[in-house]
């Protein structure tokens, strides 16, 4: 699909999934390190446990399909290079640093995409932000997990993933625009305001003067009812109760199966929970009666396994599903079956993992793994023969110098 794209990513966190997304489109992305190796090639998880540059799962999972090189662009030299392979590419990514500079300024041919953790022109662009910082600022968290206790963060560095991928649109959006005639686009993503598509309306209800929404929580008739319920080996997300003529049958034979598996009293299970609201209006229906489903659910989820509750809601017709955690997706038959893991050999030691096959399905294109993530300096030497003409003799001394 980009076959004939050239992408230079001068790498930090916030640029690996934007050369990840146009790697898999087909593009020639080429990462640029400094001698040391990139950031992300230290973050975590590692593989099994053990810390190195080669070890970094996420660097593995946001890097594949792309070559890489190291530079020192501290250095005339690295910077004299990299200006020099600059004008053999379509597109450079690269990142911010707080207070607004960016590795390439200066370099004014192509077309260039600049992540920063805040705009840049914006009052805090000279803050330094941690993923923790931008998405707090985002809004995000504020709409994650209950109500009576604080606000539940990612496990894993959200905001780069979120960057990355409005970055991957803007790189698009330039090369169209040169492809019609406006050349040297610049485009700055914020990773505070790419967070807050995660929020989805919060930004615009409470930017707009109206009061902060809090977080999901059903309340009937004075009875809280939580959505997502414990059971023997995690959770699982139940809608309790649903009402009307559409919904309310799947309540009546979930309380049923509640009751039949002695985790609720049987007049509970003979509440007419299509009429139930009306009921409880008119006060032939009471609370307690709903209490007691909620009780019922709570404790029959903890009595089996999510296996065992997702073939009883497929049975059962119920609006129930798994809360899935890592494990749980790994290990999915179906996901096995539609082809969405690939294996991928990491060097040194050949070791071989699963990785997501593709972000996306294309009837016309197909995303294929064509290259694990590089190792670190991997491609130098064929990449500076080939758009610098660095012969051999000066590759040496830029090595001996701590150039490359």
């Amino acid at each position: 699909m980009l076959h004939d794209i050239r992408v230079l990513e001068i790498s930090a966190a916030e640029t690996m999934m934007a050369g990840r997304i146009l790697a898999d489109l087909g593009a020639d992305v080429v990462v640029v390190e400094p001698p040391g190796g990139a950031p992300g090639r230290r973050m975590e998880p590692f593989l099994d446990n053990v810390p190195g540059l080669e070890r970094s799962l996420t660097w593995h999972a946001l890097n594949r399909n792309k070559r890489a090189i190291t530079l020192d662009l501290d250095t005339p030299d690295g910077r004299a290079l990299v200006t020099l392979l600059a004008r053999h590419f379509d597109a450079i990514i690269e990142s911010a640093s707080p207070g607004g500079s960016a590795p390439l300024d200066g370099i004014e041919t192509i077309e260039r995409c600049t992540i920063s953790a805040f705009a840049r022109s914006g009052p805090k662009g000279d803050y330094l932000a941690t993923d923790l910082v931008v998405m707090a600022s985002s809004g995000a968290p504020s709409m994650t997990g209950d109500s009576d206790r604080p606000p539940i963060f990612h496990s894993v560095s959200q905001s780069i993933m979120e960057a990355g991928s409005e970055a991957a649109i803007a790189v698009l959006a330039c090369l169209v625009a040169r492809d019609r005639g406006a050349a040297g686009q610049r485009a700055e993503v914020s990773a505070r305001i790419a967070a807050m598509v995660s929020a989805m309306s919060m930004p615009t209800v409470v930017g707009s003067g109206n009061r902060e929404p809090k977080r999901s929580e059903t309340t009937i008739g004075g009875v809280r009812i939580p959505a997502i319920f414990e059971c023997a080996d995690g959770y699982f997300l139940v809608t309790v109760p649903a009402f009307g003529p559409a919904f309310g049958p799947m309540t009546q034979r979930l309380a049923k199966f509640a009751a039949d598996e002695g985790h609720m009293p049987r007049e509970v299970a003979k509440v007419n929970w299509i009429t139930f609201p009306q009921d409880l209006a008119k006060k032939t229906a009471t609370p307690d009666q709903l209490r007691a489903l909620v009780e019922g659910v709570t404790s029959l989820c903890r009595s089996k396994t999510k296996s065992e509750l997702g073939a009883a809601a497929r049975k059962l017709g119920l609006l129930a599903a798994p809360v899935m955690d890592t494990r749980d997706i790994a290990e999915s038959p179906q996901y096995r079956e539609r082809g969405l893991w690939n294996k991928v050999r990491i060097e040194p030691g050949g070791h071989e993992i699963d990785v997501p096959a593709r972000f996306a399905q294309f009837s016309n294109f197909s995303i294929e793994t064509r290259r694990p993530a590089p190792m670190l300096s991997q491609h130098t030497g064929e990449i500076l023969r080939e758009y610098a003409a660095v012969s051999p003799t000066e590759l040496q001394a830029l090595f001996v110098h701590g150039v490359i």
